[in-house]
């Protein structure tokens, strides 16, 4: 009963169970080779070169590892909470920032994107017409302007302003109109909420290019911040400073990046790629690399969510301040321990063939002896 009961444990506990496995693996494997190599060249040259054998796969293996930074890896990057800020409300965002670099970024000075869109949008009518935003806009337009206008008639239709002439027939469908203005009001409101990160997802060539209010820093777009936004998000729910109960108490803003290595332009050409590849290559010493998530609380009202309805839109109360998480990249250490694996097996794997040959000079010596005589 002892017995069962024993097996029972081995069976359900993962720790021991794969512990087992790992021994019984290199029983069976690593044993039978090693016991075949003892009984066909003797103890001690079987396990020279069981040995080697072992060592230089580790070699190799290890240097799979090293490259890609898998298996027997270090700690992998991840972002480390500097400071969190908290502006003043109608006035600057990082006044009380300790990091110089966050206090150098305005971002209360920033252009608002509703307005950005729609002074934009009378820029190109003023060049080209009312009929740029028609179906047949390509035919008005340069080759090298085209990119640039197809991204402001996406923005215009996602963010621009909302009226009951640009809604569609599926959102009015049903609808009274009462019910249609009351909607009109309620998406034109989500579009003047509209923040940069959100426009430069869209719409990159729509975000000027050189922003002295940026400083240091660029902006960063909503695909862009995906782990510094989630890091900042963790951070602010564990500060005991805020009580924030869940993600949906406060709305994300705009997100920025500063330092770290340099990276490629815009549209890099091959050579582009390889200058960079190279250059980073050689850049031994990592420079700190910052990043900067801005968030601000929403109003009550819109937290009132009734049960079996669709969520309502988060609006920031502007009321309250925005607050600002600095947060600066750890690189970890990655490949540190596949690279001391794959050294040190190496050493190893030479020492034993050097061994191997200094005993095969050894036998030959001797052998030749042995002819001679």
């Amino acid at each position: 009963m002892q017995m069962i009961d024993l097996i029972a444990g081995l069976a359900w506990d993962p720790e021991i169970r794969g512990f087992l496995a790992v021994l019984t693996g290199v029983v069976v494997l690593m044993g039978s080779v090693w016991l075949i190599l003892s009984t066909n060249s003797g103890t001690r040259l079987g396990t020279l070169i069981a040995g080697a054998g072992f060592f230089g796969w580790m070699a190799i293996m290890g240097s799979v590892w090293w490259i890609y930074g898998i298996g027997y890896a270090g700690d992998r990057p991840v972002f480390e909470e500097v400071e969190i800020v908290e502006g003043e409300v109608g006035g600057s965002d990082l006044e009380y920032a300790e990091l110089d670099r966050a206090k150098e970024l305005k971002s209360e000075a920033l252009p608002v994107p509703y307005e950005l869109l729609i002074e934009q949008r009378a820029e190109a009518i003023a060049l080209y017409g009312e009929e740029v935003f028609g179906p047949n806009w390509e035919e008005l337009v340069p080759a090298d302007e085209r990119e640039y206008i197809e991204q402001l008639r996406v923005a215009w239709v996602e963010f621009g302003v909302v009226t009951r002439d640009t809604l569609t027939a599926d959102q009015i469908e049903g609808l009274t109109d009462a019910e249609i203005d009351a909607l009109v009001i309620e998406e034109d409101a989500r579009n003047q909420a509209t923040t940069l990160s959100e426009l430069a997802a869209e719409a990159p060539a729509l975000i000027p290019e050189d922003l002295p209010q940026l400083g240091p820093w660029i902006l960063l777009s909503t695909a862009d911040m995906g782990e510094a936004q989630a890091s900042a998000i963790a951070f602010l729910l564990e500060s005991p400073e805020y009580d924030f109960d869940d993600q949906s108490q406060f709305k994300i803003l705009d997100g920025f990046a500063s330092g770290g290595k340099d990276g490629l332009g815009e549209d890099p050409s091959r050579w582009d790629r390889i200058y960079t590849q190279i250059k980073s290559a050689l850049t031994l010493l990592h420079p700190p690399g910052y990043a900067l998530i801005q968030v601000q609380a929403v109003t009550d009202e819109s937290l009132d969510n009734l049960p079996g309805t669709a969520p309502k839109r988060p609006v920031v109360d502007v009321t309250e301040p925005v607050v600002s998480v600095v947060m600066i990249r750890d690189l970890g250490n990655l490949r540190q321990l596949p690279a001391m694996v794959t050294i040190g097996s190496l050493l190893i794997f030479l020492a034993l063939c050097y061994m191997l040959h200094e005993r095969d000079k050894v036998a030959m010596a001797r052998a030749a002896e042995s002819g001679a005589s």
